[in-house]
């Protein structure tokens, strides 16, 4: 096993990275069918790439942080992007939202600062405080969003997957669609 950086190279005691995996008696095998593509990319080099992202301690244990593209740490916490998602969409003026994670103004490593794209019900304006309230009631503080990103939808893939890289391109905390809750408290 090993963890390694974007570019394969060892991760450090404590440094996150991804887990890969293989046997000494074979190459490791995965097809992804009609995408061979794919299939190639998970097992490159000869080693099993999982998208698990994990840390090694100095006695050789593997902690297991988040999967790769499925998590946000924020504060030292491991947040999921889904389950804010769930506590958002129960606001009657929101009709879509996708969280999304931007590097942490505190410039700590690895950490994010949350964002939340919401589409408002259309004919309505969005109650931005009744969307933080909501966060405040339904969710741990760590998990409150630290702006709110008003669009009019939410980009997603030909299989409806939110491309939450196209909003975090777009992401301007100046903006006038963004709000940032330390207003609203």
């Amino acid at each position: 096993m090993r963890v390694v950086r974007e570019d394969d190279s060892e991760c450090e005691l404590g440094e996150t990275g991804e887990l890969l995996w293989r046997t000494a008696a074979s190459t490791p095998q995965v097809e992804y069918h009609g995408d061979k593509a794919a299939s190639e990319a998970k097992t490159r080099g000869g080693w099993v790439r999982t998208g698990d992202m994990v840390h090694r301690d100095a006695e050789g244990w593997l902690f297991f942080d988040h999967r790769r593209g499925g998590g946000l740490r924020r504060q030292g916490d491991f947040i999921l992007p889904a389950y804010v998602e769930a506590a958002i969409v129960k606001h009657p003026d929101v009709s879509d939202v996708c969280v999304y994670g931007i590097p942490a103004s505190s410039g700590a490593p690895g950490e994010s600062d949350l964002v939340a794209a919401v589409v408002p019900v259309a004919g309505r304006p969005p109650d931005i405080k009744g969307i933080f309230d909501r966060c405040l009631a339904d969710l741990e503080r760590n998990s409150v969003p630290s702006h709110i990103q008003v669009v009019e939808e939410i980009p997603k893939t030909a299989s409806q997957k939110n491309l939450d890289r196209v909003l975090r391109e777009e992401f301007d905390s100046a903006s006038p669609n963004v709000y940032r809750f330390e207003d609203f408290t």
